[in-house]
């Protein structure tokens, strides 16, 4: 495994339990991944910190990918932590119960432990919320903490709503090491979006 392609044993996760439930949604179409030129501008600006590496992305990822970020290599392709970022882009939008009963499903799905669960401050505008789960389960073997933060902003133009997915995955014994950086990747998107929310068309 070359140090451009994500490892195995981070093989990136399931972008959403609510992606999939956007795409039941009989109110709710077009749901589709954003193509690298169709990412929003803000986040293709998003800093990582020193130390992280961004990595090439393969064709046609799955799940869609817009960023994928490693830290501290093991050897073999594995990493320390690795951080991605999802963004689909939608017609219609979902209620705030779905938003809220779907963020945790990857991590139930992962039978995870000491799942906690927030919602984030946004500005008041209406069709908009984000939210943020984090648990620690056992993938390929290793223990891993994981947080995914999920950012939803509707439209009523076609097209125009947006599903932004970050998440990160921590080796539970570098957790602590790499607290600083879990706090600096999250607060960079989350300001991000917020940012982009309030500029002067509204549009994530």
């Amino acid at each position: 495994m070359t140090a451009s392609s994500p490892s195995q044993r981070w093989q990136p996760l399931p972008a959403s339990s609510l992606l999939a439930a956007l795409a039941e949604d009989e109110d709710i179409e077009d749901v589709v991944a954003l193509s690298a030129a169709d990412v929003p501008q803000w986040v293709q600006r998003l800093s990582i910190p020193t130390g992280w590496q961004s990595l090439d992305l393969p064709d046609n990822p799955e799940p869609p990918l817009a960023r994928i970020a490693v830290q501290g290599s093991l050897g073999d392709g594995e990493w320390e932590a690795a951080d991605t970022i999802s963004v689909f882009g939608y017609t219609g939008w979902p209620v705030f119960y779905e938003v809220v009963h779907n963020a945790d499903g990857m991590l139930r799905g992962l039978n995870a432990t000491h799942i906690v669960f927030k919602a984030l401050p946004v500005p008041s505008i209406q069709l908009t919320a984000a939210v943020r789960g984090s648990g620690t389960a056992t993938i390929r073997g290793r223990r891993v903490w994981i947080q995914q933060s999920t950012y939803v902003a509707g439209s009523e133009q076609p097209h125009a709503s947006r599903l932004i997915v970050h998440s990160l995955l921590v080796d539970t014994a570098s957790r602590a090491r790499l607290s600083a950086d879990v706090a600096e990747l999250s607060d960079t998107v989350y300001q991000g979006f917020v940012a982009a929310l309030i500029n002067e068309d509204g549009t994530p």
